[in-house]
C-alpha cells in the first residue's frame, strides 16, 4: 500500500482545484481560529461541494466543542476529525456516541507534538482510528525521526515536510501517510508547483518506470483489459481496439517499438508502447490501473516515453469519449490537429506535440 497523502490548510477554490488536479488521499480544513488557514463552517461547505469525492476532507480542531465537530462530520462537511488539543479518549469516546455514520473507515485521528509527550506510549495508547506525529500546530518544523521508531501501530509524518526532504522521510520511515501545509505554501497562501512537486516526489518513492520485458506482456495484457473495462461499460460497447488485442499483437509491438511499465509493490499498474517511424514517435496504449488513476502516473508514463526518443515529433490519439485523456495530453503540451468519425458515438482526435 503506498504512502497516503494529505494537505492541509486549504481554504480557497484554487486549492481545491489544485487538490483536484493532484488526488490526494486528503485535504483539510483548519478550523482553529488562530490559524492563519481558518475556515468557518460556510467556507468550508463551499470548499468541499468542489472537492473531488474520491477525496477525503479532514476537519482540523484545537479543544473544540464536540458537538460542533460531530456536527460538521454529520452534515457531510468533513469526513474525519483530527484533533490537535488536549482531547483525551473520553473525548473520542463521546464523539463517537455523537455520530450517526456507521461505517468502519477512518474517522478520528489523534495529533501529538513529540516535544510535549511524557511517553511514545501515550500514542500507542490512544483510541483514535489513526494518529499523527508531528512537532507542534502547524509549526512547520522537523524533529529528530528516530524518536519514532518505538511506534509499533500506523501513523501520519507531520512537522517540516517540503519538497525539499519528503522523499528523505519516506525512505527512512515509510510512514501510513505525510501530512503537509506551510511546506507547500509561498507567502502563507499554497502553492501549486510545490503541491505538484510533493505529491509527486512521495509518490515516485514508491513506483518505478521501466523497460517491460516480454514476460510481462501477459500481466500488461491484463492491465489493458481492466483499464479499459470502465469504457466499455460506460459506452455499452465493446467495440473498443484495447479490448480486443491478442497477445501476439502485443508481442509484435512489443519487438518493433518501446514498451514501458509502471510498477508498484511488484505490480504492474501502468504501461505506455510506442514506435518510430519517418521521424514521428507513435505514442500508444497509455493505461493505469483504474484504482490507481487520477494520480498523476499517466503524465509520468507520458513523460518517460518521450525520454526515450528525445527530440522528435510525437503523435498520439483518443477518442472524444476519453476527456480526461484529451485533457492530460494538452497539459502535456500536446494540441489537437486532427479528427476522424467513426460512428455517431465515436470520434477519434489526434494530438501532436514537437520538441
Amino acid at each position: 500500500m503506498g504512502t497516503k497523502i494529505k494537505i492541509c490548510g486549504l481554504k480557497r477554490i484554487e486549492d481545491i482545484e489544485m487538490a483536484n488536479a493532484l488526488h490526494p488521499d486528503y485535504i483539510g480544513f483548519v478550523f482553529a481560529d488562530f490559524s492563519h488557514r481558518y475556515v468557518n463552517k460556510e467556507t468550508a461547505v463551499t470548499l468541499k461541494s468542489r472537492l473531488d469525492t474520491e477525496i477525503q476532507a479532514v476537519g482540523v480542531f484545537v479543544n473544540e466543542d464536540v458537538h460542533f465537530v460531530a456536527e460538521l462530520m454529520n452534515e457531510g462537511i468533513i469526513d474525519i476529525a483530527q484533533l490537535h488539543g488536549s482531547e483525551d479518549n473520553d473525548y473520542i469516546a463521546e464523539l463517537r456516541n455523537l455520530l450517526n455514520i456507521t461505517d468502519t473507515s477512518i474517522k478520528i485521528i489523534r495529533a501529538f507534538n513529540i516535544n510535549k509527550i511524557s511517553s511514545i506510549s501515550e500514542i500507542e495508547e490512544s483510541t483514535a482510528d489513526l494518529v499523527l506525529v508531528d512537532s507542534g500546530t502547524g509549526s512547520g518544523e522537523t524533529f529528530d525521526w528516530s524518536r519514532l521508531d518505538e511506534i509499533k501501530r500506523p501513523y501520519l509524518l507531520a512537522g517540516g515536510l517540503s519538497p525539499d526532504n519528503i522523499r528523505e522521510a519516506v525512505d527512512a520511515l515509510h510512514p501510513y501517510g505525510v501530512d503537509v501545509s506551510s511546506g507547500v505554501e509561498t507567502n502563507k497562501l499554497k502553492d501549486p508547483e510545490k503541491m505538484r512537486r510533493f505529491v509527486e516526489l512521495v509518490r515516485e518513492t514508491e513506483l518505478s518506470i521501466s523497460y517491460a520485458k516480454r514476460e510481462d506482456l501477459e500481466e500488461i495484457l491484463r492491465l489493458q483489459y481492466l483499464a479499459y473495462q470502465s469504457e466499455a461499460a460506460l459506452f455499452k460497447s465493446r467495440d473498443i481496439p484495447p479490448l480486443k488485442e491478442t497477445l501476439e499483437e502485443v508481442i509484435e509491438e512489443f519487438e518493433a517499438g518501446t514498451v514501458l511499465k509502471l510498477v508498484e509493490d511488484g505490480k504492474i499498474i501502468g504501461s505506455v508502447r510506442a514506435s518510430e517511424k519517418d521521424g514521428t514517435v507513435y505514442i500508444g496504449k497509455l493505461m493505469v490501473h483504474p484504482a490507481r488513476q487520477r494520480r498523476g502516473y499517466g503524465r509520468h508514463l507520458l513523460e518517460e516515453i518521450e525520454k526515450c526518443y528525445p527530440g522528435k515529433r510525437y503523435e498520439l490519439f483518443t477518442s472524444t469519449r476519453s476527456i480526461d485523456n484529451i485533457s492530460l495530453y494538452q497539459k502535456c503540451g500536446y494540441k489537437i490537429f486532427d479528427n476522424k468519425v467513426i460512428s455517431d458515438e465515436l470520434e477519434f482526435v489526434y494530438l501532436e506535440k514537437e520538441r
